[in-house]
């Protein structure tokens, strides 16, 4: 009898510590792509916490405050949000300093590209290249598989020129 008893309270045991569940912690998928963590609402040059830039951060702030960019981005997060989005950044794709850059390939242009992020997908909306030996920024028009020259504050190529020796 002690036995049917020990044998029962045994396979209970067992069945119990079998059927919980268990918490194993999941490992985050690892990036493709290095995205730029910065608020992309205002120039490099504001923000007090960088010691030094790079020829990216110039290139950065060409970027972000060309008139095209602000106007492609104005009430943007917004929009994602609404759509159940999280927000939108931008990944360099192309680089002449890929390894310093953290970009993908190396290009004799800094190649940028603007993307919605949705907790399922990574949405490209808006290709841009700056181009360093023409200092011209440009827009991707994908439908006619050309660059467009884009208005940018001309101003910052005195800063590049230093910066980007």
């Amino acid at each position: 009898m002690k036995n049917r008893i020990l044998l029962s309270f045994v396979i209970i045991l067992i069945f119990e510590v079998s059927c919980q569940k268990k918490d194993t912690p999941k490992i985050p998928d690892a990036k493709i792509k290095k995205e730029i963590k910065q608020d992309v609402t205002q120039p490099l040059a504001l923000k007090e916490n960088k010691k030094s830039k790079t020829c990216l951060d110039v290139v950065f702030d060409i970027l972000t405050t060309s008139p095209t960019f602000v106007d492609m981005t104005k009430g943007l997060n917004e929009a994602i949000r609404k759509n159940g989005g999280t927000s939108y950044g931008i990944i360099v794709e192309g680089s002449p300093n890929p390894k310093e850059d953290d970009a993908d390939t190396f290009s004799k242009t800094y190649d940028f590209n603007l993307h919605e992020s949705y907790p399922d997908r990574i949405t490209t909306i808006a290709r841009y290249t700056f181009d360093p030996s023409e200092k011209e920024l440009y827009k991707y028009d994908v439908a006619e598989d050309t660059l467009i020259p884009i208005k940018f504050n001309k101003k910052l190529l005195l800063e590049f020129d230093k910066t980007c020796k």
